[in-house]
């Protein structure tokens, strides 16, 4: 008997916490009933419980206030994801409309601009762009000045024959025998470096101004670009410092500013030249035209030290 009793205890109260879970208080107000009842009013209570049971099932198609807040949970949770979704394909539409701009922005910049860079056109510009360049490297403003006068005219003289004129004189001058098989192939790798050059930077290679074949005065090739008058394989050495002083990935040797800098740079390399030392300076100077600093080049050197003092007369 009295294991019979527990069973049925233990049934109720399994059979409320199955059925009736979502009536919280009535559950366990029934269970603090079920447990402290006497056995003799038992089975007057199964009879209360059963008819109890029955009306709550039947009045589940009424729904309680918990069914109530569930659903309305599950709505503002399918709700909001929607809402999310949304949100994100709408931020991804967004960004793929200012890439297509950014496109066609880039293309428009490239199309605008010329095959060609421009001569600089006021040496002013020249000058506020070596002061930069000075004082990023310690070089001494007036000698890049100088130096900048002699080699470039202060950028008004970047060079007077196209690059393909400067090719076929190359081609000519190695078919007559005039230049070497290693001067051939230095000049074959210099043209190429010098394609990537103007490709990177939106210029054709081939109408390009830069220094001319030297002609009957000596045997070389010419080829030297831009403002400071580096030869391609000159430029790609120092590219990477330009860039880091300028702030630019591609730096550009027809631009004022990164044809400054690269000049600096170059004239840095020689000790004592930051500590302006004239005779640091002048050999810094026949370095930069021949890579030597043979007495056959004081000529070179001299011109540079005189237009350091006096390159203000051609600025106007």
């Amino acid at each position: 008997m009295e294991l019979f009793f527990n069973f049925v205890k233990n049934k109720i109260f399994a059979c409320f916490v199955d059925e009736i879970s979502k009536e919280v208080i009535i559950k366990f107000k029934l269970i603090s009933i079920v447990k402290s009842v006497s056995k003799q009013r038992l089975l007057q209570l199964l009879l209360v419980v059963g008819l109890s049971f029955l009306s709550v099932v039947k009045a589940q198609a009424a729904p309680s206030p918990l069914q109530n807040m569930v659903k309305f949970s599950k709505e503002k949770l399918v709700q909001t994801k929607t809402i999310v979704i949304e949100n994100s394909v709408a931020t991804v539409q967004a960004r793929t409309e200012q890439e297509e701009k950014n496109d066609k922005k880039l293309v428009q910049i490239i199309s605008n601009k010329s095959d060609v860079p421009s001569a600089v056109s006021d040496p002013a510009e020249i000058e506020k762009a070596v002061e930069f360049a000075a004082n990023a490297t310690g070089v001494r403003k007036n000698f890049i000045m100088g130096l900048l006068v002699v080699e470039s005219d202060l950028g008004r003289n970047p060079g007077k024959c196209t690059y393909q004129e400067v090719e076929a004189g190359a081609n000519a001058d190695h078919q007559r025998g005039r230049l070497s098989a290693r001067a051939w192939k230095t000049f074959q790798e210099r043209r190429e470096i010098i394609k990537d050059v103007a490709q990177s930077l939106g210029y054709d290679y081939e109408k390009l101004n830069v220094s001319c074949n030297p002609g009957a005065a000596y045997a070389g090739t010419g080829g030297a670009m831009g403002i400071p008058q580096f030869m391609p394989d000159t430029w790609m050495e120092y590219k990477d410092r330009i860039s880091a002083i300028v702030g630019k990935s591609n730096p550009d040797p027809w631009d004022e500013k990164d044809a400054a800098v690269a000049v600096a740079l170059k004239l840095s390399d020689v000790y004592g030249v930051t500590s302006h030392s004239r005779l640091a300076e002048r050999n810094a100077a026949k370095l930069y035209l021949s890579g030597t600093t043979s007495w056959r080049y004081d000529w070179y050197a001299n011109q540079i030290l005189y237009w350091a003092e006096n390159y203000s007369s051609l600025i106007g």
